[in-house]
């Protein structure tokens, strides 16, 4: 009748795949900048420039001739709807007590009341016979009731029976969809709050060599990224479907119980023309009148049981509940289409960086470029809440290729009696793209989904202050970036420390915030050991308010000489 692990099903696909798709957010995952509240553009050394802004390999002190960093690892999750909370709470807060007095979740609770149904319609439970088996017993009682051509052998009494035992059937029917209704309610107005909510994450391995140089410096870097986010979708359809179950059962319980009345009037004529019989022993003429009634009464009952098997409840144009007239069998619709999309991106990037300082109107001002060489990968995959499991080759059967050339391009001037002051000017991914993907057919509905997948110029400005023992920085983008994939909008501001302790521990912090929605800020911290060159930094980040809502961290070695 129902699969009952429809609902738990689509909770654990939510859960477990529904955190994956796309999204490409322009700041770098290393260590330090992640520490400093994802500042760069003005603060970056040697060989974290690449990432943040190519001129700021001009801007190096006299003393720093070389440096490499391999590996930088670093990983964000952003849950900033909250959906797992949700997810969480609707697979495990209790909803009511069973019973046994035991709690339940609100989906432990659907699958009770549709094992009761179940038992009632289809499977039976201890003792009992389901009104499926009920109905097609009656058929042979009907066939053999005196008159209808069979062997003559139904009694009254026996149509007594079976209509009682129906009837009662019916009524137990009716009498779980009050509390089917209220919890079919309740689930899907939780499900449609969850549905469209997104998740996002980045994950990137980086790594640089950078040779710094006011007359002419250069640096070579790759780096491999992939983004990722995505959301569940609860349809309409379904929302009607599970809403549905209760009024299509009742419609059921309300034919069966037209039946039952017609047997009831069936089992009464008979019952008259057995008492007729038994007082004009071998002589049917006085009982005439009673024959033609328990013929009337059965072409009546014929006709209700005919309507019964052929019964078809539909609502907003879905066939929810029916009776296979073949089998007799009783289907209950379970075809959910809701689904989970999946997009991911994979960018991997092989950049020169080539810079230098100008004297522009008497002022030293550095400038830089990175031609990179770019390879694209993007996944758009659909989960439908049917599927029983992740199919990795559909995810595979998605994956798409392409390949770029583009150019990132930076400013840095600096200023102060020390030249302690300095500003930065960075533009992203100068040459937009944009990439198509198509999905994989959604196994409920046959149909693909087509996603594009951007890759916009951003530009970022900022500024610090750096002395013998701090820096202190300031970034922000200069424009809103809309997302790639399901996410919010971004535009960070953002504002980072550093102590530097006789250039051996660094001790760092930060803060950074999302101007284009509330509540989407992170603050962050970050440590740094730097003995005889070698440098050792960690990181990590989380929404103050609620860490769950974003939370990163961030490892990466080097040397500086």
């Amino acid at each position: 009748m129902i699969k009952h692990s429809l609902l738990a099903t689509s909770i654990a696909i939510a859960l477990g795949t529904a955190q994956l798709a796309s999204a490409t957010p322009l700041l770098p995952i290393d260590a330090r900048g992640l520490a400093m509240g994802s500042t760069g553009v003005a603060s970056a050394k040697l060989a974290h420039a690449p990432q943040y802004n190519p001129a700021l390999l001009s801007t190096a002190a006299e003393d720093e001739d070389f440096a490499i960093v391999l590996p930088q690892v670093g990983l964000i999750v952003a849950d900033e709807d909250e959906m797992i909370d949700a997810f969480d709470a609707l697979a495990n807060d209790e909803y009511s007590r069973d019973t046994n007095n035991q709690p339940q979740t609100i989906i432990e609770h659907f699958e009770a009341i549709t094992d009761e149904l179940d038992e009632i319609l289809v499977s039976g439970g201890a003792g009992t016979v389901p009104m499926e088996q009920q109905l097609n017993n009656f058929e042979t009682l009907i066939a053999n009731v005196p008159g209808n051509g069979g062997n003559n052998s139904t009694s009254s009494a026996d149509l007594v029976s079976a209509t009682t035992d129906l009837n009662n059937s019916a009524t137990a029917l009716t009498g779980q969809t009050t509390e089917l209704q209220s919890t079919t309610m309740d689930l899907t107005t939780e499900l449609g709050s969850i549905s469209g909510r997104s998740l996002r994450g980045t994950f990137g391995v980086n790594g640089a060599i950078a040779i710094p140089s006011k007359s002419f410096a250069a640096a070579v870097s790759v780096s491999a990224s992939a983004f990722f986010s995505g959301r569940m979708f609860f349809t309409e359809n379904d929302q009607s479907l599970l809403n549905g179950y209760a009024e299509a059962i009742n419609a059921y319980a309300g034919a069966t119980q037209d039946y039952t009345q017609a047997t009831a009037d069936l089992a009464t004529a008979t019952q008259n023309l057995e008492n007729c019989e038994a007082a004009n022993p071998g002589n049917p003429i006085p009982c005439l009148d009673e024959a033609q009634l328990v013929n009337s009464n059965l072409q009546n009952t014929n006709n209700e049981l005919s309507d019964l098997q052929s019964f078809s409840y539909q609502k907003d144009g879905r066939t929810i509940l029916s009776t296979d007239i073949n089998s007799g069998e009783i289907v209950l619709a379970d075809d959910l289409n809701s689904n989970v999309q999946v997009i991911a991106v994979g960018i991997s990037e092989v950049g020169l960086t080539l810079s230098r300082n100008f004297d522009i109107a008497g002022e030293a001002i550095a400038i830089g470029i990175t031609p990179k060489l770019q390879t694209i990968k993007t996944f758009n995959y659909i989960a439908s809440v049917e599927d029983e499991e992740f199919d990795q080759d559909a995810v595979t059967d998605t994956e798409q290729d392409f390949s770029a050339i583009n150019l990132d391009a930076g400013a840095a001037y600096q200023f102060g009696s020390d030249n302690q002051w300095q500003v930065g000017l960075v533009a992203k991914n100068l040459i937009s793209k944009e990439y198509e993907t198509e999905s994989n057919p959604n196994t409920a509905t046959g149909l693909t989904t087509k996603t594009t997948v951007s890759l916009d110029t951003q530009f970022r400005g900022g500024i610090s202050h750096s002395t013998e023992w701090t820096v202190i920085a300031i970034d922000l983008d200069l424009m809103e970036n809309d997302p790639v994939a399901f996410e919010a909008p971004t535009q960070y501001a953002s504002i980072g420390a550093e102590f530097d302790l006789f250039d051996t521990i660094q001790l760092r912090a930060g803060y950074r915030t999302n101007l284009s929605v509330s509540d989407a800020s992170v603050a962050s911290v970050g440590l740094g050991f730097s003995p005889f060159g070698l440098h050792l930094d960690i990181a990590a980040m989380a929404n103050p308010s609620s860490p769950e809502k974003e939370a990163g961290a961030a490892l990466e070695f080097g040397l500086y000489f």
